[in-house]
């Protein structure tokens, strides 16, 4: 609690220590077995990262910070990525930051510290690596799931070190609909985790509002928690991104995190998952909170606005309907887009992240503070951006 606001922390992350997959992969996997870390280093501290996948052929697909995926002959063919963390990224303020939890590396014991000295009352983590770990065209469904198992396992055993006020999303892989049921469940019930996350980016034949992932959906509405989508970016997934942007690093990503979760939301509601899934929760991550008014009116007016006002077909709620009663938008601390949500849409459907851990949420320690200097956003709709609308999503039982 701060200041007398509690905040509950929608989106943070954890660093995967390199020795993850070999402790937590089932042995079966090993012959394909990733390198994956990301640290913090250097004067001034830097992020670094890495992530290998050995390519079905053997050997790897080698792949530089920087450098389109789709760039590189044979990609497609050899089914291997590697990201190369011969690029560190150093911002200001990451030492004052971060400095003491990465010499620790961002242990279990380093969240609780980090949260008691901000006035943060619980966070829910995804990955780092893991946004990206089966974002691979060629990955086989059965290596993709065991990668995922192997995080979840490992994240498991993280929170519980943690101390009980850091919450696990599952990571599913979306090759196979009815083992990511399976996943969903087990990590719900057996490891309290509050979340399912899916990278949206297509790796297989398969759509969101495919019949194919009816199993996943009610899955997930019989554990009564919310789909959560966070992408990832600079995977040979995102072809549109080296179509339209090729060299565009920066840009790729941003378009990668904002549009991906605008195609998510296109396809859960215009392809009438939410229609069929009235009591499926969805929150949007990482990817800004002004998009969200434009485009649900989009969705409805089309071109020109040539379709406002007309019924679309096999919906029967509007867009901005079916997001004011299933979606919601994590939005920065000090984003001038929830004044826009909460104009159109009301003041239920905004949640607030710091993106701890990551190099872009070094600012953790003011998440409250910006919060509470917005500007033409009233108190109320400020507590329940902090607190009441996280604990509508996710389920979470405060003491």
């Amino acid at each position: 609690m701060h200041n007398g606001y509690r905040f509950i922390d929608s989106d943070a992350h954890v660093l995967e220590p390199a020795d993850m997959f070999e402790k937590y992969l089932e042995p079966k996997f090993r012959s394909r077995m990733p390198v994956a870390w990301s640290d913090y280093k250097g004067e001034p501290l830097a992020f670094g990262f890495k992530l290998v996948i050995p390519a079905s052929t053997g050997g790897e697909y080698v792949m530089p910070f920087g450098r389109d995926p789709m760039d590189a002959e044979g990609f497609a063919r050899n089914g291997g990525i590697s990201f190369d963390a011969g690029m560190r990224v150093a911002l200001p303020g990451h030492d004052e930051a971060y400095a003491e939890f990465a010499r620790e590396g961002f242990a279990p014991a380093a969240y609780p510290r980090a949260m008691e000295r901000t006035g943060i009352d619980y966070m829910v983590v995804y990955p780092t690596a893991g946004l990206l770990t089966t974002a691979v065209p060629e990955l086989g469904a059965d290596t993709a799931a065991a990668y995922r198992r192997a995080y979840n396992n490992w994240l498991h055993d993280f929170c519980s070190d943690a101390g009980g006020r850091v919450f696990g999303a599952a990571s599913i892989d979306l090759r196979d609909a009815e083992e990511a049921a399976r996943e969903a469940r087990r990590c719900v019930e057996q490891f309290g985790f509050k979340a399912v996350h899916v990278n949206p980016v297509p790796v297989g034949k398969h759509r969101l509002y495919d019949n194919f992932y009816e199993p996943l959906w009610n899955t997930l509405e019989d554990l009564d928690v919310p789909l959560a989508i966070h992408t990832g970016t600079g995977t040979a997934a995102d072809e549109m991104l080296y179509d339209y942007l090729p060299g565009l690093r920066t840009a790729q990503t941003t378009v990668a995190f904002t549009i991906g979760n605008m195609l998510a939301c296109t396809a859960l509601i215009m392809g009438g998952v939410l229609e069929r899934h009235a009591k499926l929760r969805v929150v949007h991550l990482e990817s800004g909170a002004g998009w969200v008014p434009f485009w649900l009116d989009r969705l409805a007016a089309s071109v020109q606005g040539g379709f406002r006002g007309l019924d679309i077909p096999g919906l029967k709620l509007s867009p901005i309907e079916y997001f004011q009663r299933q979606c919601y938008i994590s939005a920065d601390p000090d984003d001038p887009g929830i004044k826009q949500v909460i104009e159109v849409l009301g003041n239920d459907n905004v949640v607030t992240a710091t993106d701890f851990a990551h190099p872009e949420g070094r600012r953790y320690a003011w998440a409250v503070k910006e919060v509470l200097e917005l500007s033409g956003v009233s108190t109320e709709s400020k507590r329940k951006i902090m607190w009441d609308n996280a604990l509508r999503l996710y389920p979470i039982r405060p003491d």
